[in-house]
């Protein structure tokens, strides 16, 4: 690992990247508990107002992530990432600001959420094709591996420290703390904007919709991407719905409220981390059925806190939950990056986080009222059990489970 990031960090602008990301990362780990228990302090707050507001930022993200993916093809990346962060860190910090003087409503934040989703819409495909643009692709899987483990760590401080200063001093300043941290990366990554500009000027400049048929095209012939895609779009709606609404709903009414939730995400994010960890040094040789196999970690997790409130418990199964998350994220970056041509990488990625968040905002949205009606234990059984059924048919497909080594053929469907 160490020999990695030596390797890595002699590349001026891949180390430009990972401190910009460890630094957003951090208010990424404060941000989730900011928001949630900031929605839940305002007066006569229910679980369907979280809902409101968590389907509010995610909701955009879904529907504007294509055209995300064409504006990241068409200009330079690091100038869409940068530029993203700072805007965004301007809403986030209003959000913050109005928290902490009593302005705040849940009109208000699901608003301000709105915007933030539409703008890591913008965000994530460009993220998603620069890091090919920085480093050589032989070293692709290392540094997906070193941005997810230096992410993680920034997380988990961030995490804890979000846990601390929503109960110590209230959610709004450790929202505007959050905001700081992404205005602070996006003048970093903005140095950076020399980097991603794919396409030739001179050249016919396609339409948006021929951009999106053209991306579809790419996604679509690789059977493994959209058996994965679909699998995932069940999958995220669970997860989501369990950072987003019924984990806080329940540590709030059984847990004892924002520092015992903080520090089982912390749990979670240090199992990321251990997943990075594993990354690095395991290259199995089918790698969706090792990863998907170990996501049955995940849907061990949701369960468990659903049948338990002994905290001790509920963090060690978040921590297996957090090793088999990024482990499968890392392989699957790294077989995105390697196999779809650059020139569409935004494209496919957006059709990706498109397909794979399509039906979050709705389990966002049902999230809260289904808690309200059938209790918080309830629901988290019923998801972590659907979880697992879902896995086992994605791992059905031979597409997926017959997936071989780091450099895959595109197929045709």
């Amino acid at each position: 690992m160490f020999a990695d990031l030596k390797k890595l960090w002699l590349i001026p602008a891949f180390r430009t990247l990972l401190i910009a990301r460890i630094i957003s990362n951090v208010g990424n780990g404060l941000g989730p508990i900011a928001l949630a228990f900031g929605v839940l302090s305002l007066e006569g707050a229910t679980p369907t107002s979280l809902s409101i507001v968590m389907a509010a930022q995610l909701g955009p993200m879904v529907v504007f992530m294509l055209f995300g993916g064409v504006l990241a093809d068409r200009y330079p990346r690091a100038l869409v990432v940068g530029t993203s962060d700072i805007f965004l860190s301007g809403f986030v910090v209003a959000n913050g600001i109005m928290l902490i003087n009593g302005s705040a409503t849940v009109m208000s934040m699901a608003t301000i959420a709105f915007i933030s989703g539409s703008l890591n819409a913008l965000w994530w495909p460009a993220f998603a094709g620069l890091v090919p643009e920085v480093v050589p692709e032989e070293d692709l899987q290392s540094a997906n591996s070193v941005i997810g483990l230096g992410a993680n760590a920034a997380n988990i401080a961030g995490t804890v420290a979000g846990g601390i200063i929503v109960a110590g001093i209230g959610a709004g300043w450790a929202m505007v703390t959050d905001g700081i941290s992404f205005f602070i990366a996006g003048i970093l990554v903005f140095t950076l904007r020399k980097f991603g500009k794919t396409r030739d000027t001179t050249e016919h400049t396609p339409s948006v919709f021929e951009d999106l048929a053209h991306g579809w095209k790419e996604f679509s012939s690789r059977s493994w991407v959209v058996t994965v895609v679909a699998g995932y779009c069940i999958l995220n709606m669970i997860f989501e719905s369990v950072l987003g609404v019924v984990g806080p709903v329940h540590a709030e009414q059984e847990l004892g409220g924002p520092k015992p939730w903080s520090y089982i995400l912390a749990a979670l994010s240090v199992g990321m981390m251990a997943g990075v960890l594993v990354s690095l040094k395991v290259r199995p040789k089918r790698p969706l059925l090792i990863a998907l196999v170990a996501q049955l970690g995940v849907a061990a997790w949701i369960f468990t806190i659903g049948v338990t409130n002994w905290i001790p418990l509920i963090m060690v199964s978040a921590f297996f939950a957090g090793i088999a998350f990024d482990f499968f994220f890392v392989l699957w970056q790294t077989a995105m990056q390697s196999n779809i041509p650059r020139e569409s990488l935004s494209r496919v990625s957006s059709y990706d986080a498109f397909g794979s968040l399509v039906f979050a905002p709705f389990g966002l949205v049902i999230a809260g009222p289904i808690t309200e009606r059938i209790g918080t234990e309830q629901t988290l059984i019923g998801m972590g059990i659907i979880f697992a059924v879902v896995l086992a048919a994605m791992l059905s497909v031979a597409s997926v489970r017959n997936l071989r080594g780091q450099h895959l053929e595109a197929e045709s469907t």
